[in-house]
């Protein structure tokens, strides 16, 4: 039996074909998976897979559904994206502490009969020639690039869970395929609100101006890549501000939506006034939460923004002028998202933009049976999608292992190609 795996060294946003061959025709063979995380690593992952070897001896996960295991469809990155831990807490452990320092290791291993083999793969979070800057003083974030290399500039801004971290792996990683790459909270950090509410755009006129001057980013248009609530202001950014070029969102709304404290106040203010926004109504999001408990299924919070805007009589004020907008647009979306109605508010974006002749480009990626999955793709398992928020209460962000492996790495790559253009 001989195990072939490649690469065994590679970005963890990397494919990775996994091939046995030399085995008996017709026998059945387990693969399995395991890991942990470089920064929990009380977390343990596992997957596994049986597969039946074909005339010639091989399987192959690039072309093999398994018989039955962890997944059930052909992906060579099946067993990585399947995995599970028997820790009931696994999310809120796994998005703390998170570090780029160190590589992820998994393990491979292959079992038929009495023969066993394994491999041992090593996953990097950032290139060896990528270096990272810490910024404190005129705000905060992290700059990550590399010496000597005239790249453009991409800020990333991710969503309501940016406080924890998060965000590091998505700025390493991108910044490995030819980028400057600024992680750039907006609050949940020293000197910024505490909550993801009445965040003040101003804000990030000082951030502009100090990329505008800093000899590593100078010079350059700015892009733009955010994530859900960081999707919401990458657009309102856009909208503002003509030397934002090229944008790329990820689960984007076209609305202003009130803050995420309990205080009814919008997201984003400027010079003191705040941005209009549409008012979510608690009261609904706790009458679903409470009929999905009796029910014993998960909640998610679509509902609440679904009723909150139908509701609303002040959308046209609260609505996002991206007509205004003087960049090349990229939206990703997927209709079963567990966190609000992206896919909604992304074909208004672009109803609104096609009737407006917007002079830029303007794209949209559809992921049918996805929720709110995107991130860098191999390092959360793709079936990590709920967090328990107390019994018989689980909050979704949506969507299927398929749906949600599937749009996780093909948004990822669609973007990368986007900014490469």
């Amino acid at each position: 039996m001989k195990l072939q795996i490649q690469p065994l060294v590679a970005l963890c946003d990397q494919r990775i074909n996994i091939r046995v061959s030399e085995l008996p025709a017709n026998e059945r063979v387990k693969i399995s998976a395991s890991m942990c995380l470089p920064w929990a690593t009380s977390v343990r992952f596992e997957s596994a897979a049986w597969f039946t070897a074909d005339a010639n001896g091989q399987v192959d996960l690039s072309r093999q559904k398994p018989d039955s295991g962890s997944y059930d469809f052909v992906d060579s990155m099946g067993l990585i994206v399947s995995m599970e831990s028997p820790d009931p807490k696994a999310m809120q452990k796994v998005v703390r502490g998170i570090s780029v320092d160190k590589s992820q290791f998994i393990e491979i291993v292959v079992e038929c009969g009495q023969d066993r083999a394994s491999a041992k793969l090593e996953r990097l979070f950032i290139a060896r020639d990528v270096k990272r800057q810490r910024i404190t003083d005129e705000f905060i974030g992290d700059l990550f690039y590399t010496e000597n290399a005239n790249y453009q500039t991409i800020v990333w801004l991710g969503g309501s869970g940016s406080d924890l971290g998060v965000n590091l792996p998505v700025a390493a990683v991108l910044a490995s395929h030819g980028f400057n790459v600024l992680s750039l909270p907006y609050f949940g950090e020293k000197g910024l609100p505490a909550k993801l509410s009445e965040i003040p755009l101003e804000y990030f006129e000082g951030v502009f101006a100090w990329l505008s001057e800093n000899p590593i980013t100078s010079g350059k248009e700015v892009w733009i890549l955010g994530m859900s609530k960081g999707a919401e202001l990458a657009l309102i950014l856009a909208s503002r501000y003509s030397f934002i070029t090229r944008v790329a969102v990820f689960s984007p709304h076209v609305y202003c939506f009130r803050g995420l404290a309990f205080k009814n106040v919008s997201s984003w203010t400027y010079k003191g006034e705040s941005l209009p926004f549409i008012h979510l109504k608690y009261r609904w999001l706790i009458a679903n939460m409470m009929g999905c408990f009796i029910k014993n299924e998960p909640f998610g919070f679509t509902y609440t923004y679904k009723r909150s805007l139908d509701a609303a009589q002040n959308k046209e004020a609260a609505r996002i002028k991206v007509e205004n907008a003087h960049a090349d647009l990229l939206l990703f979306t997927s209709k079963e998202c567990g966190m609000w109605n992206t896919y909604e508010g992304s074909v208004e974006i672009m109803n609104t933009l096609r009737k407006h002749n917007y002079q830029h480009r303007c794209d949209m990626v559809v992921y049918e049976n996805a929720g709110e999955p995107y991130y860098v793709p191999y390092v959360f398992p793709a079936g990590l999608t709920t967090m328990k928020m107390a019994p018989r209460l689980v909050l979704s962000v949506g969507g299927t292992l398929e749906g949600n492996a599937h749009a996780r790495a093909d948004s990822w790559e669609k973007a990368i190609e986007f900014f490469n253009k």
